[in-house]
């Protein structure tokens, strides 16, 4: 286990080099253990140990003893777009189906419609005033 000599400067910690030796699942958990740390610069291939089930892997990262900054957890767009898109889609196709089945109600039911005004506008017509005395279509007055 050598330590690489680099200048430090207070841009850049120095980097370590080890070589990690173990089952294939520990020199795994811990390449992984660096990698998540953010500190991990290179690694070698493992390579298999001759007459063992042992590997071997030389890590390469930065020595430093701050944590390493939490990690950046990006918004998934696609997963926000999808939920506002999908509900708004089917209200409008919602909207679209009662405005179709309002205007085929309407056409159905336009002939009595039209009937009824019609039979309005006739008893309008002749129950209305013609004159001062008459009041309607049966006039004890004036006899019409």
């Amino acid at each position: 286990m050598t330590r690489t000599h680099l200048a430090r400067t207070p841009n850049r910690p120095a980097a370590l080099t080890r070589r990690v030796v173990g089952t294939p699942a520990e020199v795994a958990a811990t390449v992984a253990l660096v990698r998540d740390s953010g500190r991990l610069l290179s690694m070698t291939h493992p390579q298999q140990i001759p007459g063992s089930s042992r590997v071997t892997v030389t890590v390469r990262f930065l020595d430093t003893t701050t944590p390493a900054p939490a990690p950046i957890r990006r918004l998934r767009r696609g997963h926000v777009i999808a939920a506002t898109t999908v509900p708004g889609v089917a209200v409008l196709a919602g909207i679209g189906y009662l405005a179709v089945q309002l205007v085929q109600t309407i056409r159905a039911v336009f002939p009595l419609i039209a009937g009824a005004a019609v039979v309005a506008l006739v008893l309008v017509l002749l129950l209305r005033r013609s004159g001062r005395c008459c009041p309607g279509l049966h006039c004890p007055g004036c006899g019409h």
